[in-house]
């Protein structure tokens, strides 16, 4: 004790004892960002040589970024990094402190953070503040410490540790009861329409000036720049236009088709397991990037996993007016898709085409067909339909099955896609909705060979991504292809056929 100073010998144990819990954490970016503070502060302990926090902060970031360039990428770095230098900015140069600073200090970063919400996620939580009041120190100094005493009695005597992790779940259980309550609640989030970059710049500017101190001049102005967050909406199709966008769900299928005021979703893909489908994955994301507040229709083409998988989860998070398919008794509220049935959304023509409903043929070819027709083109969707169900449309259709754009029936399977009804259909595009080296083999080669030989330009999701084609009043646009309209330097580069 008289050899070594105890700030040194503290700053030792604390790097230590920090490590020890980075490691059972698993260096996530958080725990790797607080370790290096911790590094950070300790060192300049043991130099006696005091470091600012801000400096703190951004030596944390450097060394991460050196340690992993592609952290950038991670959206937790963003988060993680901005939530402390709220904190820092909010909590000092303030006097006398505020009242109740541990408590609006979650309002802080909440708002603080809209930016990189809206950003990431074209949404921003309203209840985070109120939900972390309680889970913070909930989880800092009742269920962590209990959890690491739990860690350790198993190692030195199990059945008081198991006790203790009973006691870790009983009080768990309300904890997460309260967080499901909490997020329900109809005003629970805001969300918007995706916002183009530009506009991050007044809205974080005037984020910035509203957290500053008062006093602090021009502090109100801030409120101008919060403006493109009330006043803009997305861009929508005129009356007459449609857009259709062919979602990338991996093996599976599903679209959206945008009129001047309403919105149809044909299929919702696959469910995976009772904690991730693509119906709230990637379909309910895109419609709320588009600013779509309600589906007007569903239509779920047949019941198989690939198309159905995501419909009751995306029904419990979006307001949807009706749902139509060739298996209603699988949805609720779900009405049978008729043949012939014809609608018209703003100066679009929409038209089912279905053979009867009989038990000799398969689920597959009892699949919802769906036109949607203006001005300038068509889109033909078409299931899981095979050879039966398109020698029926050929024959009981003729002329009026021609689309500019063909979704291949069953995701370019052999069994579908003949020659008769390609001829029939006589599409100047063809679309494969296919998952990544699925084990299918979808497209199948014969299949390509047969659009090829036509000349009809195809693409598919798996090399792609999403596909989008804006069908406006004379003419159609060129396809929209994610992977390539959204290419970065770290992605693989794809050509886009001719």
């Amino acid at each position: 004790m008289l050899l070594f100073p105890a700030k040194q010998v503290g700053a030792i144990g604390g790097f230590s004892t920090a490590l020890f819990y980075a490691a059972l954490a698993g260096f996530s970016i958080p725990t790797q960002r607080a370790l290096i503070m911790v590094t950070i502060v300790m060192v300049s302990l043991l130099v006696k040589r005091p470091v600012s926090i801000t400096s703190t902060l951004a030596f944390s970031l450097f060394v991460i970024l050196i340690w992993d360039p592609l952290s950038v990428l991670s959206v937790g770095l963003w988060l993680s990094f901005s939530a402390v230098a709220i904190i820092l900015f909010t909590s000092q140069y303030r006097f006398p402190r505020p009242k109740w600073q541990w408590s609006k200090i979650h309002v802080f970063i909440a708002f603080g953070l809209t930016p990189l919400l809206l950003l990431f996620f074209s949404q921003v939580s309203l209840v985070a503040p109120i939900a972390n009041i309680i889970a913070v120190p909930f989880i800092s100094f009742v269920i962590v410490p209990l959890s690491l005493l739990a860690s350790l009695m198993l190692w030195m005597f199990e059945p008081i540790g198991l006790l203790i992790l009973t006691l870790i779940d009983m009080l768990l259980i309300p904890f997460w009861t309260f967080l499901d309550f909490v997020i329900a609640l109809p005003f629970s989030h805001w969300s918007n329409a995706h916002i183009p970059w530009f506009y991050f710049v007044p809205i974080t500017i005037g984020i910035a000036l509203l957290l500053s101190p008062k006093g602090f001049p021009a502090k109100y102005l801030g409120l101008l720049g919060l403006l493109p967050l009330i006043f803009y909406s997305a861009e929508r199709p005129d009356k007459g236009e449609f857009w259709f966008s062919l979602l990338d769900v991996g093996q599976g299928l599903s679209a959206v088709i945008q009129t001047q005021h309403h919105t149809l979703v044909f299929d919702t893909g696959p469910k995976f397991s009772d904690s991730f489908n693509t119906g709230t994955a990637i379909v309910l994301p895109f419609i709320q990037s588009q600013g779509i507040k309600q589906i007007d229709r569903l239509v779920i083409s047949h019941g198989d996993n690939d198309h159905i998988g995501g419909a009751s989860a995306l029904l419990n998070a979006i307001d949807t007016q009706s749902v139509l398919s060739s298996s209603p008794a699988d949805l609720t509220g779900a009405s049978h898709c008729q043949p012939d049935q014809t609608w018209q959304w703003d100066d679009v023509t929409f038209t089912m085409l279905i053979p009867p409903q009989n038990n000799v043929i398969s689920a597959n070819n009892q699949s919802c067909v769906l036109q949607i027709k203006n001005a300038a083109g068509s889109v033909l969707l078409t299931g899981d339909i095979e050879k039966h169900t398109e020698l029926w449309l050929s024959n009981h259709y003729d002329e009026a099955l021609k689309s500019t754009i063909l979704v291949a029936p069953h995701h370019g399977s052999n069994t579908s896609s003949t020659a008769s009804f390609i001829d029939m259909v006589n599409p100047k595009t063809v679309l494969f909705p296919v998952g990544y080296r699925n084990r299918y083999h979808f497209p199948n080669d014969k299949v390509k060979s047969r659009y090829r030989q036509r000349d009809i330009a195809s693409f598919n999701t798996a090399e792609h991504g999403a596909i989008m084609y804006r069908f406006g009043l004379d003419k159609l646009s060129a396809p929209i292809t994610w992977r390539q309209h959204n290419h970065k330097i770290w992605t693989a580069n794809t050509d886009i056929p001719k």
